[in-house]
């Protein structure tokens, strides 16, 4: 086979095939033979009619697209495979001749991945600014269980304020007509902006127990019920009584309700959480540093084609969570916000596209591989989050793929940080909002930048950690 290789622009290769006559038309023959294995012919039982006879019954042109669907892709596995090529794109046929009796001619073009020229990135000295616990995280800690653990009861007949509860009967209008589904009894209700309808609970506030009364409002436009999208209804309210709520006392009463023997182990149990909360806080920030600088030592052309598919990527979890939030894509994209997303999507897909290339440098770089051993913690835990036979997880490629790349990806970051010297300064006092100082393990991830990108995976490597874990997860579902 003669291969031809012929590179346009940044990354983009185009590759010319040409397959010797001979193999060519055994590659025909081969799938004659297995055509003739499926199709009924009369007068012949299937697998031993000759090859005119199949032919004539199905066409030469089926038999070659047959030949072709099996016969290009080992032929261009191959090439990319003896030319040393870092595909990051599925090849794209730009022609194909193919006539018996004479060679196989095919034209393909496909991106390979950029090169990156690396800076220092064993042992690169970073400063991070250290996140600590605050005087009253305790205190917080403490009044937000305490605070969950709330109760309403009966308050004294007075006019309603915000941040009471009610409760209430209505019916619905609109048109002077019933809305049909527009009645309720012993409605409970939050009297705060942005509970029911927009309007609704302001037009509660001052009224009393026992009174009778109408609220006047106005449907959103994407009001799930199209029949009543920006239609003005009017509310018959029935307000029956007014509740408050009940913040249990701290003590050995309520730590018992949450798993604690006293108010001191809870206190305890708490303190121990606060202090893992930050010590990942710090951990995350410092390897978000140590890959930044790495990042920024590097140098490399980034096509503006792998971007623009990162960024598409980004917009189709837009869409996604647009979606399962029963918002319409179509409504979003016409609206004034959209060019906006889209054009910080697109540095944002920059961002993690560099990111990713130069951490699968590094890989390259380091000889850095996974073995089983490494990824079988993480097929264990899939097994048992979703109780699959464990020979079902192990073969499914795709998802033991989706593993070894995020377990690749967290080794990668590991060795970074633990070559870097890291010194930690104190933080800024603007910047230590309420998340940082005492919320951010409840939304903490794995890794931010580090865990951000697939440095060794076919796609640009835009998959954040958490993206990947979702969708070894949906393949874990579908083994």
């Amino acid at each position: 086979m003669k291969v031809t290789l012929d590179r346009e622009g940044k990354n983009l290769v185009r590759m010319g095939l040409e397959l010797e006559s001979e193999k060519a038309l055994k590659a025909y023959e081969m799938a004659c033979r297995s055509l003739s294995h499926q199709v009924n012919i009369p007068g012949f039982r299937r697998g031993k009619a000759p090859r005119n006879i199949i032919e004539k019954t199905l066409g030469v042109d089926y038999i070659k697209r047959e030949a072709l669907e099996k016969l290009v892709p080992e032929l261009l596995s191959r090439a990319i495979m003896d030319e040393s090529l870092d595909v990051i794109t599925e090849p794209e046929i730009d022609s194909c001749e193919f006539e018996l009796g004479s060679p196989l001619k095919l034209n393909a073009k496909f991106e390979i991945r950029p090169e990156v020229s690396l800076g220092q990135y064993a042992g690169v000295s970073v400063t991070v600014p250290e996140a600590t616990l605050p005087a009253d995280a305790m205190e917080r800690a403490l009044g937000s269980i305490a605070e969950s653990k709330a109760s309403l009861k009966a308050a004294a007949s007075r006019p309603v304020a915000k941040g009471d509860t009610v409760l209430l009967d209505f019916e619905c209008f609109v048109n002077d007509q019933l809305v049909e589904g527009g009645k309720a009894d012993g409605l409970v209700l939050e009297v705060k902006e942005g509970t029911f309808i927009e309007g609704f609970c302001e037009q509660l506030i001052g009224k009393e127990p026992g009174q009778q009364f109408e609220v006047k409002v106005k449907f959103p436009e994407e009001y799930r019920n199209k029949e009543l999208a920006n239609k003005d209804a009017v509310f018959k309210v029935d307000l029956t009584e007014l509740r408050e709520r009940v913040i249990p006392e701290l003590n050995d009463e309520l730590a018992v309700t949450i798993g604690q023997p006293s108010l001191q182990a809870l206190k305890d149990a708490l303190q121990e959480r606060l202090g893992e909360e930050v010590r990942q806080e710090n951990e995350m920030r410092a390897q978000r540093a140590v890959v930044e600088a790495v990042v920024n030592a590097a140098t490399v052309d980034i096509p503006q084609t792998m971007v623009e598919r990162e960024r598409d990527l980004l917009l189709q979890q837009v869409r996604k969570y647009l979606e399962q939030n029963n918002q319409s894509w179509d409504q979003f994209e016409q609206s004034p916000d959209f060019e906006q997303v889209r054009e910080n999507k697109l540095e944002e897909a920059r961002q993690r596209v560099l990111t990713s290339l130069v951490l699968g440098a590094v890989v390259r770089a380091e000889k850095m591989s996974v073995d089983d051993d490494e990824i079988a913690p993480y097929l264990a835990e899939i097994v048992a989050r979703y109780d699959l036979a464990a020979e079902q997880v192990a073969r499914n490629e795709e998802l033991r793929r989706q593993v070894m790349e995020e377990v690749l990806t967290n080794k990668v970051v590991q060795f970074l940080v633990g070559k870097a010297s890291i010194q930690y300064v104190p933080e800024p006092e603007e910047a230590q909002t309420d998340e940082h100082k005492h919320e951010h393990g409840h939304k903490h991830h794995e890794h931010k930048e580090g865990e951000a990108h697939d440095p060794v995976g076919e796609t640009e490597g835009g998959d954040a950690k958490k993206g990947k874990k979702k969708a070894s997860e949906k393949s874990a579902q579908k083994s």
